[in-house]
């Protein structure tokens, strides 16, 4: 079967680094860099037509895994899906290409059913093909919204491109991400939709592993064995340290940015899809370093449910995206993982919405000039409610912590300033006072009473109640 339609071409090599061969290479290499430039680049428009004018429906989730794996030789030509070699069950081929692309689709394809419980690309068991020896030479390997496409590199710079199961899992991410988001493929969606698959693609790494690696013995690397030693680097992309991965005359520099203080406005590689991908790489880098663990333990299965979240349009900003992650982490762990992704947001130059309170604290409080004071214990949880000696309702306004008490009249308004927060409350009838608070273990203005020497008498309690503390 041969046919030359492709949808949704989402290439691992970024334009800019072809382009850098086209100009710095010797003439062989030069040559196939502007063949591949020129491929990649017919291919992409018909891709960018047809995801405007093709709605397909979500085929239904199947409750039985399928995995049904079909390998194709294009004998170096450009007809796909070539010549099939190798189908599910099947044994190795001696082809290292052909044997590299059945075990990385097979290790995707258990990293998304044992970890996310998904079945294959669609959620309904489709069929993972894929085609090896593409063309002469070509430097790239691709998902044109079908089946995924290897090159065999062209020897000088880089080596076959199914040589690293990263990649792999890489371009399958980008099925993922088109059945789920959609997510368009230029300027920050789709620098967000390549940052999804270096995820998903750097877990597929991890998870292949024997044993597996942990988020902090992971190296982060997108494509590491893609050079020949001719290039100077070591991988494609970091997600550790975008910008570092290679400093090559040919290929020129990595020029991912790692915060949104460098972030690079261009009008090529589709807005820089594939260069402003590194500052939501590093945030997952930073969230699954500090949760711990495998990294699809927390931080991947946050990002996989904010892929998933109807919320994710197609047209979503990093913003978006930042937002969503945070509000994923509480619901589906609490607010200790809450605060981790926001602080990991953050460090890359974005703010989220999320409240600078969390955990375990101690109230002191007294109302108007008695001099009388009380301690209460406080437990702020992630879905805006507080519990301990008492219960009810908080949230964040303007940098303003409000407290309100679901047995008692007493509203409290303060600041947080790190481990300490202060303001005044009242009850609206007059009965002023002032609280601070403390995180528990910080030593505040006074010694944490509550093991006994609250025996002082109080007319208000915390919530603002008529109450003697004996």
């Amino acid at each position: 079967m041969t046919t030359t339609q492709h949808h949704s071409l989402r290439c691992i090599l970024p334009p800019h680094m072809l382009e850098h061969i086209a100009r710095n290479g010797p003439k062989e290499q030069r040559d196939l860099a502007v063949a591949a430039l020129v491929h990649d680049s017919s291919v992409r428009h018909i891709r960018m037509s047809e995801q405007f004018l093709n709605i397909v429906p979500k085929p239904q989730p199947l409750a039985a895994p399928h995995k049904q794996r079909l390998i194709y030789d294009a004998g170096h030509g450009g007809g796909l899906p070539g010549t099939l070699v190798r189908s599910e069950g099947q044994g190795g081929t001696g082809d290292q290409a052909v044997d590299e692309a059945y075990d990385g689709f097979g290790s995707t394809f258990d990293l998304y059913w044992t970890v996310f419980g998904r079945n294959s690309i669609d959620n309904a068991g489709q069929n993972l093909l894929g085609t090896v020896h593409y063309l002469q030479g070509y430097d790239n390997a691709f998902w044109d919204g079908t089946q995924m496409v290897f090159g065999d590199g062209d020897g000088q710079y880089f080596n076959r491109f199914t040589i690293a199961v990263d990649v792999i899992g890489h371009e399958l991410a980008h099925g993922v991400t088109a059945h789920q988001a959609n997510l368009v493929y230029h300027d920050q969606p789709g620098a967000l939709n390549e940052s999804l698959s270096d995820v998903f693609g750097s877990m597929v790494k991890q998870y292949a592993q024997s044993p597996q690696q942990t988020a902090a013995n992971a190296d982060w690397l997108i494509g590491a064995g893609l050079f020949t030693s001719a290039v100077n680097g070591v991988a494609l992309r970091s997600m550790m340290a975008p910008g570092t991965a290679y400093d090559d005359k040919v290929l020129g520099k990595d020029p991912q940015p790692a915060d949104m203080a460098h972030y690079v406005t261009t009008s090529s590689d589709n807005g820089g899809v594939h260069i402003n991908s590194g500052i939501p790489n590093r945030a997952f880098y930073l969230v699954a370093t500090a949760l711990g663990g495998y990294s699809w333990d927390k931080a991947g299965r946050i990002w996989y449910a904010t892929l998933c979240d109807p919320r994710l349009t197609s047209t979503s900003q990093f913003q978006e995206f930042a937002n969503l992650t945070t509000d994923n982490a509480a619901l589906l762990f609490g607010g200790q993982e809450q605060q981790v992704v926001a602080d990991a947001w953050r460090q890359v130059g974005i703010q989220v919405g999320l409240p600078a309170i969390s955990g375990n604290w101690i109230l002191h409080y007294s109302w108007g000039s008695t001099m009388n004071y009380g301690q209460a214990s406080v437990t702020f949880n992630a879905d805006g409610s507080f519990s301990g000696t008492n219960v009810g309702q908080w949230r964040m306004h303007d940098g303003t912590l409000l407290l309100s008490f679901n047995g008692g009249p007493a509203k409290y308004a303060g600041t947080v300033d790190s481990n300490v927060a202060n303001g005044e409350m009242s009850t609206f009838a007059g009965l002023d006072g002032s609280w601070y608070l403390t995180r528990q273990g910080i030593v505040g203005i006074m010694e944490d009473m509550s093991g006994g020497a609250l025996a002082r008498q109080q007319a208000l309690d915390a919530t603002g109640s008529a109450h003697v503390l004996l």
